[in-house]
């Protein structure tokens, strides 16, 4: 039997999906939400591997709309994937955009509703919940806690992620769909790299971000997505790139301005990933010259080759 449902539904679950290895676990995940008011949004990429049967079994027990799109948009451009799956939804107010594979805990509907009884207060944009990484055994191998418990500005969200104190992808959040679309849906950058942090800043400016304390997210690294993956550094870098530069442009969305300090940490985890994650290319460090530029407005090459020669030491 279906699940009952209240017929005002301030919720849209989408989920832009592509690969089927994990997807019966994110959709298992939804089945055992302890609210189940909320509809689900499924757009196909043109995957080689057809969801229409697991989705099947799941229709008795949750709201599902699927659409499978003939073209395969996400190998050319992910953020207009995820676009074309946002068009889905219908009155909802409120989006989370889920992704195939990871695992919500049991109570996020539950937490989102607690919170949606006073949004209107604090003008929440944002509700934000903390996440855990697990690999494709779904063992936990990394958690991030929340600093602070309390409701917070986008800067100040954004001050945490610089200096690596929390983490943040696109399925830890709510989105205010109004917010949303009006900031212009989501920031484009290749392979969406940035994209999520660079949606959750716009969307949340004029506003402020709720945690959800008690709620969590279960992100997998499992070797399948963009995330995961150590050889396209070169991509990610110029993603990396473009974010400055946004940022540089949009800075009168933050509710303070950032210090130098902000987009010198900002620069330092791009180093970080080059020296310690990504494959090694000797064009990654002309890149992170062009970065450094942006982030120290200095064009001194001598740190970069300084840590490039440091760098060659290791092999």
């Amino acid at each position: 039997m279906k699940k009952k449902v209240s017929s005002d539904i301030s919720l849209a679950i989408v989920i832009p999906f592509y690969k089927i290895s994990f997807f019966e676990e994110t959709l298992n995940a939804l089945v055992r939400q302890s609210n189940s008011n909320f509809n689900i949004y499924i757009g196909d990429d043109a995957s080689n591997f057809s969801p229409c049967k697991l989705i099947e079994r799941y229709r008795n027990v949750l709201n599902i709309k699927y659409i499978r799109f003939e073209e395969n948009l996400g190998l050319k451009n992910l953020v207009a994937q995820w676009h074309r799956c946002l068009e889905m939804v219908n009155r909802e107010e409120w989006v989370w955009i889920l992704p195939d594979d990871d695992v919500p805990s049991d109570n996020v509907v539950e937490e989102f509703y607690k919170g949606l009884s006073i949004f209107e207060i604090y003008n929440v944009k944002i509700f934000r919940f903390p996440l855990s990484i697990i690999n494709k055994e779904g063992k936990v191998t990394h958690n991030f806690k929340f600093e602070t418990f309390q409701i917070e500005t986008n800067i100040s969200f954004y001050e945490k992620i610089v200096r690596s104190k929390v983490m943040a992808t696109i399925g830890d959040n709510i989105f205010h769909k109004d917010s949303l679309l009006q900031s212009g849906k989501i920031i484009d950058f290749p392979k969406a790299w940035g994209s999520d942090h660079a949606t959750i800043l716009s969307t949340s400016q004029n506003g402020t971000i709720y945690p959800l304390n008690n709620a969590h997210l279960y992100f997998r690294m499992s070797g399948e997505n963009i995330s995961s993956d150590i050889t396209d550094g070169l991509v990610k870098i110029e993603s990396r790139i473009q974010f400055a530069k946004w940022l540089k442009m949009h800075e009168y969305i933050f509710a303070s301005k950032p210090s130098s300090m902000f987009y010198k940490y900002f620069y330092w985890k791009a180093e970080h990933y080059i020296l310690e994650e990504w494959l090694f290319d000797i064009r990654l460090f002309i890149k992170l010259y062009q970065l450094r530029i942006i982030c120290f407005e200095s064009k001194n090459i001598i740190p970069i080759i300084k840590i490039f020669l440091q760098h060659l030491k290791r092999f």
